[in-house]
């Protein structure tokens, strides 16, 4: 009995710890969004579940075995002249890769030339991911800044969220995407690479954003 109060306990100040940690990660966002404008973006970076390929007409005996694909989503937030905000979402979807600093830093790398390329005023960039450890090693944030310095553009600061917390935006659109996977899988087509899946974000006049 003295030990189940102790374990119930112990995981009551762990959980009102994440809240608290939560609020004050959530707090620092909102202060960032307050600030942006069209020459600052706030990025938020996240691996999505992996897709698990599909095809149209599946077999029990293809179901079983199955190796997920990675894909990587980067969400942009900025505000126009009109203090109007603005989102654009980055994909990268793999064959194969591991999930480390070095393929975070190609991803981030990608997505600052492009952002540079969508939008030569911007000057600014504020990054926000999980706490896992290809964000947070040191090879990553070391080299962070040398990849910013390369596009020409000033890494503002960088922020970590707690587990469920803080990337909502990407969980928001890759629930999007993968329903407008599901269409295109509908309509009789199959998703097991890499290739399959971007044609199928693609299909159907793509998707805004």
């Amino acid at each position: 009995m003295d030990f189940d109060i102790a374990q119930a306990k112990q995981n009551i100040h762990a959980w009102k710890a994440h809240l608290l940690r939560a609020i004050n990660q959530d707090a620092a966002r909102h202060q960032v969004l307050e600030t942006l404008d069209k020459r600052s973006v706030i990025l938020v970076a996240d691996w999505a579940m992996e897709f698990l390929p599909r095809k149209f007409r599946e077999s029990q005996r293809d179901w079983f075995g199955k190796r997920g694909i990675p894909w990587h989503l980067t969400v942009a937030t900025r505000k126009n002249d009109n203090g109007e905000t603005e989102m654009l979402t980055f994909v990268h979807c793999f064959e194969s890769c591991n999930q480390d600093s070095c393929t975070v830093l190609a991803v981030i790398d990608d997505v600052f030339s492009q952002l540079k390329n969508i939008m030569p005023e911007m000057t600014c960039v504020y990054l926000r991911s999980d706490n896992a450890g290809c964000y947070h090693s040191s090879s990553t944030m070391l080299s962070l800044h040398q990849v910013a310095v390369k596009n020409g553009i000033k890494l503002e600061r960088v922020d970590f969220s707690d587990p469920q917390g803080g990337k909502g935006a990407c969980d928001r659109k890759a629930a999007t995407i993968k329903s407008h996977m599901r269409v295109h899988l509908n309509s009789g087509h199959d998703i097991e690479t890499a290739s399959q899946m971007m044609e199928a974000i693609g299909s159907s006049g793509g998707m805004s954003g």
